[in-house]
């Protein structure tokens, strides 16, 4: 129900959101534990979507006078999230048809990263009008974060006290729980050996979540002091609803951001669980079993799913093996639906709200990645900054945009102008880069190692010739020292010249005008007195 407010929808389809995508998700998917619904992202996602829609539509209506409402009937948010959802899951199936599963290849760590950590500060900020309870007004567009940040400054004192200390005990009740409570129960079980093969996690969401609505029945905070609660939640299932097609044409741009998105996020988890667990999950299948979830659950009222890392790793944690598990939650949820929704209409939002804010500690923590990716590399760390920073400031469909131009970018020009490097001997008599991670390494007297990291081909061709040419004409570093492996004969023929090796471990490629410049180099060394080698190294440390 929290993501259904991020989403911009009735509480009731966080429930659905739950109850369909596992039970589909079974049926076609080869991910065994992957547990999949509504996320934070596409949450998100989805809920600029809607608000774009019912803000242009409340536009239309001013603007032309209509007062018996048939616009806003049309555009209504369950109408709006169920389009979208059919149309990210055709886009998906199409991509699976024409096996386009390979696409997370060009989505790196770093990207998603930076994707991730962009989207929960968006998450952050669209729940603090709810954190302190403050109405402000819908936003879309450039810079929109900085507008919603100076509005929620200016009515600070509009605060609601009583929803603010809702939300900062929620918070700081889930925070301990989650953080030193749980770890120490989990030692107790396994000290105790009481059910120590099956870690049950405290509900401590669950608890949060009846201690809120019972307190906010018991004292009317709706009523009498303006406390914002769900109001409505209902029972039962919506009726399969038909979609209005007239909408599909223009939520495309949206649903292939959303469809890449999910997809990448949902396959990046089962991957990795597989790849613990030892099984194989299928690219493209899973392409398709995402497609047909969102596709399906769209006609009762869903909106795109993915796949959630804490209840998957929650899934794991209860020694889950198969999605049997997601199907035995749907039972204990298909009774939520029935029976128990309407008993939480009075549930305060900040409730929602606490929760949300807590389950975006791990992501936001991802904000750290980038002291790490900076020390390995500068043209990684420009990927993560331009897509953080694009997502936040532009919004998360020109954030995705701009992420994957400069991630291709930045592997173009891995290949246009690759590292080339000296390499040495260390005293393990293993070659490695003579860099400032091996500044101990020397080179063979009288020998150059030169190692260039990419395949030879027509655009990076004259900066292999250049880049070899030039770490020769550097001053090469001496050495006396001599390895025993040396033969007396090549001695004598380092001494009457210097030997060149090029270490072609890492052209894995070279095509008919880069063969063209590296028989040139060759020919190059040559005049220059240089005796030229071709090597391979099975041992490089670089």
């Amino acid at each position: 129900m929290a993501y259904a407010l991020l989403a911009n929808v009735p509480a009731i389809i966080g429930l659905y959101m739950s109850f369909f995508p596992p039970l589909i998700y079974a049926l076609f998917g080869t991910s065994r534990h992957v547990s999949i619904g509504g996320i934070a992202v596409i949450s998100l996602m989805t809920g600029n979507v809607v608000n774009s829609f019912t803000i242009e539509s409340s536009l239309t209506i001013i603007q032309t006078n209509i007062t018996d409402n048939t616009i806003r009937r049309d555009y209504n948010e369950v109408t709006i999230v169920m389009a979208l959802s059919f149309t990210v899951g055709l886009i998906q199936l199409i991509l699976s048809i024409f096996r386009f599963g390979f696409v997370t290849v060009f989505l790196s760590d770093t990207f998603i990263s930076g994707y991730t950590a962009s989207t929960a500060v968006l998450v952050l900020t669209s729940q603090m009008p709810d954190f302190f309870g403050i109405k402000i007004q819908h936003r879309t567009g450039f810079f929109k974060i900085i507008y919603i940040y100076i509005e929620l400054f200016k009515r600070l004192r509009e605060t609601n006290l009583i929803t603010l200390t809702i939300s900062i005990s929620g918070i700081i009740t889930i925070y301990t729980v989650k953080e030193y409570l749980e770890p120490y129960y989990k030692r107790m079980i396994k000290k105790w050996k009481i059910f120590h093969k099956v870690q049950i996690p405290i509900p401590i969401e669950l608890i949060v979540i009846i201690i809120g609505t019972i307190l906010s029945h018991k004292f009317h905070l709706n009523s009498r002091y303006n406390v914002k609660t769900i109001k409505t939640i209902g029972k039962g299932f919506r009726a399969p609803e038909w979609h209005q097609w007239k909408l599909l044409p223009l939520l495309v741009k949206e649903s292939i951001s959303i469809a890449i998105v999910s997809y990448a996020i949902s396959y990046s988890l089962a991957k990795n669980y597989a790849k613990q667990l030892n099984y194989i999950v299928d690219a493209n299948q899973e392409l398709s079993a995402y497609g047909l979830c969102n596709i399906i659950c769209s006609f009762f009222g869903c909106y795109p799913s993915a796949s959630s890392l804490a209840r998957t790793s929650v899934c794991v944690n209860l020694g889950g093996r198969t999605q049997l598990v997601g199907i035995i939650s749907s039972i204990f949820l298909l009774i939520t639906i029935l029976k128990i929704g309407p008993l939480l209409e009075p549930m305060p939002k900040a409730c929602l709200v606490a929760i949300i804010i807590v389950s975006l500690r791990n992501l936001l923590m991802k904000v750290r990645d980038i002291f790490t990716i900076g020390r390995v590399t500068k043209l990684e760390t420009i990927v993560w900054i331009s897509t953080f920073f694009s997502t936040i400031i532009l919004d998360v469909d020109y954030g995705l945009i701009v992420g994957i131009c400069v991630s291709f970018i930045v592997v173009i020009l891995y290949h246009f102008r690759p590292r080339t490097f000296v390499l040495g001997v260390l005293d393990d008599n293993q070659v490695h880069n003579m860099s400032r991670h091996y500044s101990n390494a020397r080179e063979l007297p009288n020998i150059k190692i030169l190692r260039f990291e990419s395949p030879i081909m027509y655009f990076n061709g004259e900066y292999f010739n250049d880049s070899i040419l030039k770490l020769l004409r550097d001053e090469s570093k001496t050495n006396e020292k001599k390895l025993d492996s040396v033969n007396e004969k090549f001695i004598d023929d380092v001494q009457n010249g210097t030997h060149v090796i090029v270490d072609c471990s890492a052209i894995s490629q070279i095509d008919y005008s880069g063969g063209k410049i590296f028989i040139q180099t060759i020919k190059e060394l040559n005049d220059h007195k240089y005796k030229s080698l071709l090597g391979f190294t099975d041992n490089t440390g670089v």
